[in-house]
């Protein structure tokens, strides 16, 4: 398949030796977390143009359709903070008066207010849930094509960039869980909105405080939890899902059910390396996109450029970093596919350039 190596099956077992299912043996299981992420690093490094231009494309669009989004939560934002500037000026214009009132009419106004100022309009948050939803769809769609540029440098066979999103819109394995995930992302942002903004919804769950909406923010709470926990378990369970139906040319089911075979014996060190890099992208977006922001809006005096100047250096970040896993997965998948003697990355030669 376009000079990939494609995976031969693993040599018959012993009977003593349990049924190993990859060219790993139990005493030599050589990627720890650590390792597994240098190894993406490095290949990801051997070609970087490629995988940057990938993730520029699929971001670019991405951040067009957030547009709704950041134009939702930037109303929201000035909305709290008119509500509130209003509420406290009246308070010091006439502080003996608000100190005799009714406490409970007070907060409950103020809540009133606060509420209202949640409430998008029906036409943005329709604009909302498709940009959501596409937006979902479209960052699957760079992380397949992030995972074929990956396993084609890993073969030392690049593909063009348009070929990458030529295979994967090929494979029904991969389109069909996208469609999916982007539809159901959709629904549910709709789904939320909608709720959000409905007089019926909010009388049944009743006021903020009252028992009532107490238990109900328990229960969806604890809802909450159980789903992001799942996500979790069933993400590390099928994280080389993508590289095995891209290489296998597998359907849904058996995509998923290879998947499984695959990451078996190795999810906790898989779930280490991906909480690494994840939690160490969130780390260095926040310090340094913070640290931007914060020099260019006091430098300027004005919020609006700090903001965007935050805004922008964590897009940029974000962009360099999204074909870093993608590779990661990728090293991981070869492992135990190939015989050790073929998984070696590409390494650049003493004194070459990067592509």
């Amino acid at each position: 398949m376009s000079g990939w190596d494609t995976p031969a099956p693993p040599a018959p077992p012993a009977p003593d030796q349990g049924g190993q299912r990859s060219y790993w043996s139990q005493q030599a299981d050589p990627v720890g977390p650590g390792r597994l992420i240098r190894r993406g690093w490095r290949l990801y490094r051997s070609a970087p143009s490629r995988f940057v231009l990938i993730a520029a494309i699929t971001g670019s669009l991405q951040t067009l359709l957030a547009i709704p989004s950041l134009v939702s939560a930037a109303r929201f934002a000035q909305g709290m903070f008119d509500a509130m500037t209003d509420y406290f000026g009246r308070v010091l214009a006439d502080p003996e008066a608000y100190r005799y009132a009714d406490q409970q009419a007070l907060q409950a106004e103020l809540e009133a207010r606060l509420r209202d100022v949640q409430l998008p309009g029906t036409d943005l948050a329709a604009l909302t849930a498709v940009g959501a939803g596409l937006g979902a769809a479209i960052g699957l769609i760079g992380v397949a094509a992030l995972s074929a540029m990956a396993l084609s440098v890993a073969a030392s066979r690049p593909i063009p960039m348009t070929f990458a999103f030529r295979l994967v819109a090929a494979r029904a394995g991969l389109v069909k869980p996208i469609v999916a995930l982007g539809l159901g992302w959709m629904a549910v942002s709709w789904l939320t909105l909608a709720l959000q903004s409905s007089p019926d919804v909010a009388a049944w769950a009743g006021a903020a405080g009252s028992p009532r909406s107490v238990l109900i923010g328990s229960l969806l709470s604890v809802l909450a939890v159980v789903v992001v926990v799942g996500f979790v378990v069933l993400a590390i369970r099928w994280a080389l899902f993508v590289p095995a139906v891209l290489v296998e040319a597998l359907g849904v089911g058996p995509g998923l059910s290879r998947a499984a075979q695959l990451t078996r014996g190795i999810r906790i060190r898989l779930a280490l390396a991906m909480a690494g890099l994840l939690i160490l992208q969130a780390l260095v977006v926040t310090v340094l996109a913070t640290v931007v922001g914060f020099a260019v809006g006091f430098s300027a005096g004005s919020f609006a450029l700090g903001l965007a100047a935050y805004l922008a250096v964590g897009l940029v970040i974000n962009l360099l970093w999204a074909p870093w896993l993608p590779a990661t997965l990728a090293v991981a998948y070869r492992d135990r596919t190939l015989p050790p003697e073929q998984t070696a990355e590409p390494t650049l030669a003493p004194g070459a350039k990067a592509d």
